[in-house]
């Protein structure tokens, strides 16, 4: 049988470029108790049948068809085509004008002059999203380099390293 499930593996391996294995109510617990308390708007449950995946490019959460959270450096975080499939609305965010949004959407961290305005409190080195001012849709997710208080006071400088952006490898990896 373990013989049968390896060669299962391998093949599912092959086809997808993605290892992916069930998650165990255990381990779906150890997941829910570490990022709940950030990410709860993601709505996961234990109930609910999750995946783990890995490829060359990171450790994923997958839930159903979709990627629900993606680890980088250590840290889960969620992955922004689940995002807006589910059109959530998570906070806390930063508004950018047009000109950083398109500066984003080519992998470029946040500077300060694109920010418009800042919802929700956050910490140095928490995860923030950041939103389209005309659209209103969230175009890049990362960790904040000042916190919300003192972001609202500068004025140039780099304000937030990006992780995940819309149309990156995250973005468009398959499942």
């Amino acid at each position: 049988m373990l013989k049968y499930l390896k060669l299962f593996k391998y093949l599912t391996s092959r086809f997808t470029g993605m290892l992916r294995h069930p998650l165990s109510k255990k381990e779906k617990r150890s997941l829910l108790q570490e990022v709940s308390a950030r990410f709860g708007f993601l709505g996961l449950d234990v109930e609910q049948p999750l995946e783990h995946g890995r490829d060359e490019d990171g450790e994923y959460i997958i839930v159903g068809r979709s990627i629900a959270l993606i680890k980088a450096g250590g840290k889960w975080f969620p992955a922004l085509r689940y995002v807006l499939e589910r059109g959530l609305k998570p906070s806390p965010g930063i508004y950018v004008d047009r000109g950083a949004t398109n500066a984003l959407l080519r992998g470029a961290d946040l500077m300060a002059p694109g920010v418009r305005r800042v919802e929700g409190g956050f910490g140095k080195e928490d995860v923030v999203f950041i939103y389209d001012e005309e659209s209103g849709k969230p175009v890049a997710l990362g960790v904040a380099l000042y916190s919300s208080d003192e972001l609202k006071s500068l004025s140039r400088g780099k304000v937030v390293k990006v992780l995940h952006f819309v149309g990156d490898k995250f973005f468009n990896k398959k499942v």
